[in-house]
């Protein structure tokens, strides 16, 4: 070791093994701190989005009356009962659930589906998101136990002997499963591009970027300073023994999440379930390539089923 050569040699590469750490630890913190707080769109500014995609719910020309509901830890989250002449006496309700980085305006492309099948629709922001406090989003875990007192709230709200259903996309479609752990009274779930886990879902999207190995650090990190776990968001493991008819709604194209999720889920779920590909969609695309009437088909077909089911 009295080569100098050699010494520089050595103290270069240990240089760069620590840099590389401290690399790896930077960026460990940084996706945790950006997954556990998303930066989403304002309400305006979903709206505007909406409308320049040609998926905006016309909200406009609906009742629309705000209030809150306490979520997990008394966690106060924003809500939307949107109503129609044809649904303010029907008793039937849908709770619709918007994907990450979204809000409630989001979930307004499917508001004109179930306006025109004779419900009334909550939609809300969950948490982090829309007009909510900023807090830790855990992307369907807490969301899902949120979502929970939001089904509660609303047969407090609107009577005990309401007909009420799910709906979710993406983020918003593993909370609405991740929910049926908890045995609510709901009477079907349509599920939109949802994930079967995101521990497995974020390692899909890292190894795509050759940093599979930064996922257990991520996740670290994140108990470390967020005290929140990804593995502890799985919605397919709330499926087990679940009977609640559910329908299932993937993009044939969808790069982030692989339809596959739903097709597992739907082979999981004991109850009733169907499954639609739907051919050229990317990732929460489905309304927008199938469009209003075609998306709203698939629904009304689905729910004459469960209507049938239950006669």
């Amino acid at each position: 070791m009295d080569n100098p050569v050699v010494k520089i040699l050595v103290r270069a590469g240990i240089v760069l093994v620590v840099a590389v750490v401290i690399a790896i630890a930077v960026f460990s913190v940084h996706m945790a701190k950006q997954l556990s707080y998303p930066n989403g769109l304002t309400l305006e500014g979903e709206k505007e989005w909406a409308k320049s995609n040609g998926v905006w719910g016309d909200l406009e020309n609906y009742t629309l009356t705000d209030y809150t509901v306490s979520g997990m830890d008394g966690y106060t989250l924003h809500c939307e009962l949107v109503t129609s002449d044809e649904t303010k006496d029907t008793g039937k309700y849908v709770i619709i659930s918007h994907g990450y980085n979204s809000n409630r305006n989001g979930a307004a492309k499917y508001v004109p589906t179930y306006i025109s099948l004779g419900y009334s629709c909550v939609i809300y922001d969950l948490r982090g998101h829309g007009e909510n406090e900023k807090t830790v989003c855990t992307i369907g875990n807490y969301e899902s136990q949120d979502l929970i007192n939001i089904i509660n709230d609303t047969y407090e709200r609107y009577g005990e002997d309401i007909y009420l259903g799910l709906h979710g996309e993406s983020m918003g479609s593993s909370t609405s499963l991740s929910s049926l752990a908890y045995s609510p009274k709901v009477h079907f779930v349509v599920a939109d591009c949802g994930f079967t886990d995101l521990y497995e879902l974020i390692g899909t999207q890292f190894k795509r970027y050759h940093i599979g190995f930064a996922e257990p650090l991520v996740n670290l990190s994140m108990k470390a300073f967020y005290g929140w776990s990804m593995k502890d968001t799985h919605a397919i493991d709330a499926l087990d023994g679940c009977t609640v008819p559910i329908c299932f709604i993937h993009g044939g194209d969808d790069s982030f999440i692989s339809p596959d999720n739903s097709k597992r889920m739907s082979e999981k779920t004991e109850g009733y379930s169907e499954l639609h590909i739907v051919d050229h969609a990317e990732h929460a695309r489905s309304r927008a390539v199938l469009g209003k009437q075609a998306y709203t088909d698939i629904v009304s077909k689905f729910l004459d089923k469960v209507y049938e089911s239950e006669e």
